[in-house]
């Protein structure tokens, strides 16, 4: 955001830069000329180069402008856009480029002039450290009075920098050797930590399986699909967590922890659930803290994005936005710690479930990958900063995503769209006639039910049977089977949300066909109570769980209890109601403004 008070400075500033942009590029265009053999091409790329480099300097000075005729405030989001919108006389790029929040976006399929613009609008956020290259983590837009990043030494004990000094260090991280990029906000006395996940496409080389492999990762530079290596991406998809709504993005922050509050002791009816079912209280990130649960999956979405309200951990600035954790977006980290760049992590066993106590907190492993439950107290269990406790994170190190395996179950903002009146927990300005509006759809996974659970039809069965019809177990149990695997099968067109594509069958929830009529996941349309559950798994032995009808909602990472079936590819579908062992985390996305 910019202000009055440096609107002269900030000109000057833009002016020498604009200045030096232009003759970088006359220079990179006569070196083009001179190293290639085809003089015409030359000219055409040269020519290209400076369109562009003149395109940016305009915006630029569009927005200074509108600077001066907006009381000295711009948010540079608004600019969106043809070219000849900003640009009035040139309309010949109008097929080619765009503008996208005050940047120059390709839409051409001119793959050369794609890495052009990557390298002119996108060059300034791609780095090179140990060997690969990357987007830095965004820090230019953050509010620099509540943000600082964060340097861990060899002894796990973290300094601070100024986001300032930050962005022109490398020092602090490095994806290379699974060091990943971490920063903190802190407003009001409400801290979060944050871990970047840059751009990247992603390839599973025998997707739908149970067999877990190393998933292929190319990181892509700026808001483009150009590698940032200068490789090909054919037979890659660009990971959908960097699409938000229409606009692209270079990468995004995820929360460290699972979210706690700002009261993590308050006491509810389950215990110690570190807030319960209220929107009086505000976010924070922190390790060795209760984590925030028994709260409605609507609430969970407003105190996220209440994060960057006066009070929140962020505060108020239209540069940045927070909100609860997609699929998409857990699979991202999934999908990065799954590869070279990461490692799956051990699963947090902290749980005390004693009648009226139930504590769950963040940032912890035991003495094993899969360690049972173990209560507060007890000496097996390891902080996030100990040699066993940061086997716990992503990278297997202390600066990767806590939580992910284990914990609490995480609610994510992804739904069953089958017109449940349980789609109705949602936030409730987001949701009508139980469904999301098509304004807010950019903040929720949505997922296609089978034909016929979308037509929502009240029979199911022969003779009138509803699908919760008590009169037959066994015919029940078909039925929500086949709702379920149809369900289940159009997950295949959803990618990177660590479900299909990283599993090969689907549980149900199902009835005992003989003996008490208690309730199961299964995978076979009829069992015996004695017989126990049957329950699909997917990649690393994390288990796979399908909802239909009033379990429209989705739950990630399994629970302390979960132990070997808990990791980042085990999934649930439930209700979306409180639940004392259901919790949720955030995610901050950086606009970027002039």
């Amino acid at each position: 955001m910019i202000t009055k008070e440096n609107a002269k400075r900030g000109i000057s500033l833009i002016t020498l830069v604009i200045t030096i942009i232009v003759v970088i590029v006359l220079a990179a265009a006569v070196i083009l000329t001179l190293n290639n053999n085809n003089p015409v091409e030359n000219a055409k790329e040269a020519t290209f180069r400076n369109d562009v480099a003149s395109i940016s300097e305009q915006l630029n000075l569009h927005a200074l402008n509108e600077l001066a005729k907006n009381d000295g405030t711009f948010n540079i989001t608004g600019m969106n856009g043809k070219v000849s919108d900003y640009v009035p006389e040139v309309t010949q790029y109008d097929s080619e480029l765009k503008v996208e929040q005050g940047k120059i976006v390709y839409i051409g399929s001119d793959t050369k002039k794609a890495q052009i613009v990557a390298e002119l609008v996108g060059k300034v956020d791609t780095v090179e450290v140990g060997g690969v290259k990357y987007n830095k983590p965004n820090l230019l837009y953050l509010p620099s009075a509540t943000t600082k990043a964060i340097k861990w030494n060899t002894n796990n004990v973290e300094s601070e920098m100024e986001i300032t000094a930050a962005d022109q260090d490398t020092s602090w991280y490095d994806y290379a050797n699974k060091k990943w990029a971490n920063i903190y906000t802190n407003n009001n006395g409400n801290k979060a930590y944050w871990v970047w996940i840059p751009r990247y496409a992603y390839k599973i080389d025998n997707p739908h399986t149970t067999t877990a492999e190393q998933i292929n990762i190319k990181f892509l530079s700026g808001t483009s699909n150009v590698a940032s290596d200068g490789s090909s991406i054919e037979g890659y998809t660009v990971h959908p967590a960097f699409t938000f709504g229409e606009t692209q993005l270079s990468g995004i922050w995820v929360a460290k922890y699972e979210a706690s509050s700002s009261d993590p002791k308050k006491v509810d009816g389950s215990g110690y659930t570190g807030g319960g079912n209220t929107t009086d209280l505000q976010v924070r990130v922190l390790p060795d803290v209760y984590s925030w649960r028994n709260i409605v999956i609507g609430n969970m979405q407003t105190v996220s994005m209440n994060m960057t309200s006066s009070g929140g951990s962020v505060g108020i600035d239209s540069n940045v936005d927070t909100h609860q954790m997609k699929n998409i977006e857990w699979g991202a980290v999934a999908y990065l710690c799954q590869s070279i760049y990461g490692e799956e992590p051990w699963v947090n066993p902290y749980g005390d479930w004693t009648e009226g106590l139930y504590k769950l907190k963040t940032g912890y492993a035991g003495a094993s990958k899969d360690s049972g439950p173990l209560s507060e107290g007890n000496v097996g269990l390891s902080k996030y900063n100990t040699v066993n406790g940061v086997k716990a994170s992503t990278t297997g190190n202390i600066t990767g995503v806590y939580d992910m395996a284990g914990g609490a179950l995480e609610y994510t903002a992804s739904l069953i769209d089958n017109g449940s009146s349980n789609v109705g927990l949602a936030k409730s300005e987001h949701v009508e006639n139980n469904k999301i509006k098509n304004e807010y759809k950019k903040y929720y996974d949505i997922y296609t039910p089978g034909e016929e659970e979308r037509e929502g039809g009240a029979y199911y069965g022969p003779g009138g049977m509803t699908l919760w019809n008590s009169g037959n177990a066994e015919s029940q149990n078909i039925i929500r089977k086949r709702l379920t695997a149809a369900t289940y099968q159009n997950f295949e067109s959803k990618k990177g949300d660590a479900l299909w594509e990283t599993s090969n069958r689907n549980s149900y929830l199902g009835i005992f066909t003989s003996g008490a009529r208690n309730w199961a996941w299964l995978q076979d349309t009829a069992r015996d109570s004695a017989s126990g559950s049957q329950v699909a798994s997917g990649w690393n032995g994390d288990y796979m769980l399908v909802g239909h009808a009033s379990r429209p909602w989705f739950v990630r990472g399994g629970d302390f209890s979960d132990i070997s079936s808990a990791g980042v590819f085990a999934s649930e579908s439930v209700s979306g109601s409180t639940i004392a062992n259901y919790g949720f985390r955030p995610v901050l996305i950086v606009w970027g403004a002039l």
